[in-house]
Formats: C-alpha cells, sequence, structure tokens
C-alpha cells in the first residue's frame, strides 16, 4: 500500500476502532437510548448510517463517482454493525493495497484525489464519533473506559 494511503488508512482504522468500541462495549439499552436529533438519535442509529456511508466512500473510489444512495443495513445487531463494519473494513483495505494515488473520484463536479476522499470519510466517522460522546454526556450514558483513556476524556 502506499506510504500516504497507508497513513490515511491507519487514520480510519484507529477512527473505526473507537466506534467499535462503543457498538461492543455499550449496552442495547445505551444503543437505542434517545437523544436530541431529529433523525439519526441514538447511538445505533449512527452507527446504521456509518456503515451505509462507508459503503458510499467504498463505492466512489471503486466508480469515481460520490454518491450517497445505500441500502439498509440488514442486521443492525451489535453483531450485525459489527460485523458489516468488519466488511466493510476488509473490502476498503483491499481496494487501498491496489490504489497508487492518483485515483480521482468526482464530488458533484468537482475532482477530489483520493487522499482527500479518504479524509472526508475519517472526518465524517469522527464528526459522529464527537456527537455520540456529547450524547453520551447529555444523556448519562457512562463512556466505555477504554475510549476515555484512548481519548483522554473526563469518563
Amino acid at each position: 500500500m502506499l506510504d500516504s494511503i497507508k497513513g490515511l488508512f491507519e487514520d480510519w482504522q484507529y477512527t473505526r476502532g473507537i466506534v467499535k468500541s462503543f457498538v461492543q462495549e455499550l449496552s442495547d439499552t445505551d444503543l437505542d437510548k434517545p437523544f436530541p436529533r431529529k433523525k439519526l438519535n441514538s447511538i445505533r442509529k449512527q452507527c446504521e448510517e456509518l456503515v451505509q456511508i462507508q459503503s458510499c466512500y467504498i463505492k466512489g473510489i471503486q466508480t469515481g463517482d460520490i454518491s450517497f444512495n445505500y441500502d439498509k443495513v440488514a442486521d443492525n445487531s451489535k453483531s450485525g454493525l459489527l460485523t458489516e463494519m468488519e466488511k466493510y473494513d476488509s473490502i476498503l483495505e483491499e481496494i487501498l493495497e491496489n490504489c497508487n494515488g492518483t485515483e480521482i473520484i468526482n464530488w458533484h463536479g468537482q475532482d477530489w484525489n483520493i487522499h482527500r476522499h479518504l479524509s472526508a470519510m475519517t472526518g465524517h466517522e469522527q464528526m459522529h464519533i464527537g456527537q455520540i460522546i456529547g450524547f453520551c454526556y447529555a444523556t448519562d450514558i457512562q463512556i466505555p473506559q477504554q475510549i476515555v483513556n484512548e481519548m483522554a476524556l473526563d469518563g
């Protein structure tokens, strides 16, 4: 894998690892606790959306064109979400192994190079992590200790 792409992929793995920790460590009750947001109003719904959006980023690399049309997550149980995350992470890694850094993805009329595309995918996931952490504080969901330590949060 090209070093610059490898660095972005490693950043992705770190970010995705935090999301996986939330799914693994929180109870189903906490994953489904409602947040003050209209649509993606639970951690589970946010994680479903993260899987769906990752599939769009992958298709964007494959086709050279970003589109946010995605399928519903078939199994949104904890194990189902983790399985989908693992599946898409493996597909992403396999695709990135063959990238040479010159790939261009059309973002609604703008040409984005593969590096910007991957950075946007990670940024999107990180934005949701921030929302999840804020919602945990606001709704008294205990943030898993591993995440508290890793991100230097006040538990």
